[in-house]
């Protein structure tokens, strides 16, 4: 019994999102009962037919709001101004509260059959009614406040989620925008070169062609992933880093140099990419030959920071911030908002004839 006791309540108050309207209200009016009794009425636990009488009485409180709560469903609320919500809170709580004094004498009547008529008499008693409609008033009010905060801290609670959920659609869609301007241009060059080698060399096409697979493999298995390992973002890079070297032959060095505690951690997928394309674009321009792209990532202190480093200089000082693979650079700083806001940090510089593309990811290593 007490294990199904349990897991109901954890199926109510865990696992589902919001716990039953029932329950919730159920619990209220007996924490209510309970201090009424011990700590109001005491006297109330000396005389047993009074104690189930005044149980009874404020158990019908439950009732009551339950029908209030019918009203208030009813209630665009969503289209009112503060005032008028609390203008019909006030006006349905009073009436409630004539509601709820009927019914406690109601429920009182059997309890008090051997002075029945002096009983009812002193229901219509204005300073009998006025006395217990201001205690009922009070709490049907709160209560209905109670409700509404609640009903708009669900709906803000919904509209959140509904904004995450567009927002995870959004990042989706510009994922596989990515891929779509990754994939016809570097294509269509590697699919260029390898028809030349196919001819002159076809030991490296065959090598190329192998990793050129083993790219694309890569986007389709990410297909559906917003975050990826970084050593799997890596390894992609790093056959993305073969094929231009056997597209630029000797014009082109790569070196990777990452720390094996930053091997884990989940990043955006695609997050690098763009910042390794622009650095090959830029710096084919700008570098003497060869180009030296460095691919770095590494701890210091709580930062994960991955850093993407090409030979040559910024075109027209940071200009090229924005440019490369279209919105490739936007994308990034977007998409490291989004999955780590306010804990992120993203910024290209020209240092000591190399153009640094750092990122910065605020994290909690183990």
């Amino acid at each position: 019994m007490l294990k199904s006791i349990k897991k109901y309540f954890r199926k109510e108050f865990v696992e589902s999102s919001y716990p039953s309207f029932y329950l919730v209200n159920a619990i209220g009016w007996t924490i209510l009962i309970i201090i009424d009794t011990l700590i109001v009425s005491p006297e109330l636990l000396s005389n047993f037919p009074i104690l189930v009488m005044n149980t009874l009485q404020w158990g019908s409180g439950f009732l009551v709001t339950v029908y209030l709560r019918n009203i208030y469903k009813r209630y665009p609320y969503r289209a009112k101004s503060i005032t008028n919500i609390l203008l019909f809170i006030v006006v349905i709580s009073i009436l409630a509260s004539i509601l709820f004094y009927m019914l406690v004498y109601l429920i009182g009547i059997p309890f008090y059959l051997h002075i029945v008529k002096r009983y009812l008499e002193k229901l219509f008693t204005f300073s009998n009614m006025i006395m217990f409609m201001q205690r009922y008033v009070s709490l049907l009010t709160t209560w209905s406040l109670a409700y509404f905060g609640i009903k708009l801290w669900m709906d803000l609670k919904s509209e959140k989620e509904r904004v995450r959920s567009a927002d995870l659609l959004a990042q989706s869609a510009q994922l596989q925008m990515l891929r779509y301007q990754i994939n016809p241009h570097f294509l269509f060059n590697s699919f260029s070169s390898l028809r030349a080698l196919i001819r002159t060399n076809p030991g490296k096409a065959e090598v190329m062609l192998s990793k050129l697979s083993d790219f694309y493999r890569y986007t389709l298995v990410t297909k559906s992933n917003i975050e990826v390992p970084l050593i799997d973002e890596i390894d992609a890079l790093s056959n993305y880093a073969e094929i231009e070297k056997i597209r630029f032959e000797d014009k082109i060095e790569f070196k990777f140099d990452i720390d094996s505690l930053a091997e884990d951690y989940p990043i955006p997928s695609f997050l690098i990419h763009p910042l390794v394309e622009n650095a090959i674009k830029y710096g084919m321009k700008t570098s003497e030959m060869p180009l030296r792209i460095i691919i770095a990532a590494k701890v210091e202190d709580k930062w994960l920071v991955i850093m993407v480093m090409n030979s040559g200089r910024l075109i027209d000082g940071k200009k090229n911030v924005d440019q490369g693979t279209g919105t490739g650079l936007t994308n990034v700083k977007h998409r490291l908002e989004y999955s780590h806001p306010h804990k992120n940090k993203f910024e290209i510089v020209e240092e000591d004839g190399m153009v640094k593309a750092t990122i910065k990811i605020l994290k909690e290593f183990r």
